[in-house]
């Protein structure tokens, strides 16, 4: 089905990159994935069961592990060989070159030492050291230390240092009413056609007070931008009104939609207005398609 064309079902306009039909949920099976046949080795669609082309019975054709295999070792022979043989033809190649360039020999010049007349010192005696007497020492009693009290050091304000202030006590994060809730489906990324119906599930989290509701909501793209849906309510499941979501997201996302859960408390401020405030962490969050 190409730009232009129209559904061979029903007529409706449709694109070249949906798969399915939007209007009657037909199969576009150019996009279906294609396999060589195991016979004849020309591509057929994988959905066929004999091959178009020879009548075979369709099968995957293997991929060519032997010729892969054969670029393998013909590569790790290359290698092992430039390894062994390089350093061999190296020496080779140095040994050529001195045989066609033989080195040069050069004549070493012949020192002749000259006999140089020295003087022969004379020694001068050393003269004794004289043994210096050795002082005595004599112990000189030092009077007793007498232990003395050490005063205590206060604490005084100078002018200009700050007041010290009392350290002010942290109050814990009181804990969630309720524990993270817990979501049974659509299972993640199920494409959903307009003659089905969505709804939302998830685990049940326990009694809820009159105020108490299970949040839930949605987030998709919408002409570039993120937008946002959902409602309150007291059961375990929602069903998902068509307006809700029914050609909203843009095409290029696949019309994928975001959804996820929590418990809200609805209560009113001093203004009057009605406000919510989680009591629970947000659950994980699901996503499904529309076509």
């Amino acid at each position: 089905m190409s730009e232009g064309q129209s559904c061979p079902v029903c007529q409706e306009p449709v694109k070249p990159g949906w798969r399915i039909c939007p209007n009657c949920g037909h199969e576009n099976t150019k996009l279906l994935t294609q396999i060589r046949c195991r016979v004849c080795s020309l591509r057929a669609s994988a959905k066929l069961t004999v091959c178009p082309h020879c009548g075979a019975k369709l099968e995957p054709k293997p991929a060519p592990y032997w010729q892969i295999s054969l670029g393998i070792i013909v590569v790790v022979g290359l290698i092992l060989g430039i390894t062994r043989f390089g350093p061999a033809l190296a020496t080779s190649t140095q040994q050529v070159a001195m045989i066609v360039n033989p080195p040069t020999e050069t004549l070493t010049p012949t020192l002749t030492s000259t006999a140089t007349a020295t003087s022969t010192p004379t020694e001068t005696p050393t003269p004794t050291d004289t043994a210096t007497p050795t002082p005595t020492a004599t112990y000189t009693p030092s009077a007793t230390p007498t232990e003395t009290q050490t005063p205590t050091p206060t604490n005084t304000l100078q002018p200009g240092e700050p007041t010290p202030t009392d350290t002010p006590t942290i109050t814990p994060t009181p804990t969630p009413r309720f524990k993270k809730p817990l979501l049974r489906g659509p299972e993640n990324g199920k494409l959903f056609g307009r003659e089905e119906e969505l709804i939302l599930r998830w685990e049940d989290m326990g009694e809820l007070a009159p105020n108490e509701y299970y949040a839930v909501r949605m987030n998709w793209q919408q002409d570039g931008e993120l937008a946002y849906g959902g409602t309150n309510v007291k059961d375990t499941f929602w069903v998902v009104p068509q307006d809700q979501y029914w050609g909203l997201a843009d095409e290029f996302t696949g019309r994928e939609y975001e959804w996820y859960i929590y418990i809200e408390e609805i209560a009113t401020n001093e203004d009057g207005k009605q406000v919510g405030r989680p009591i629970s962490e947000v659950s994980d969050s699901l996503t499904f398609l529309w076509q």
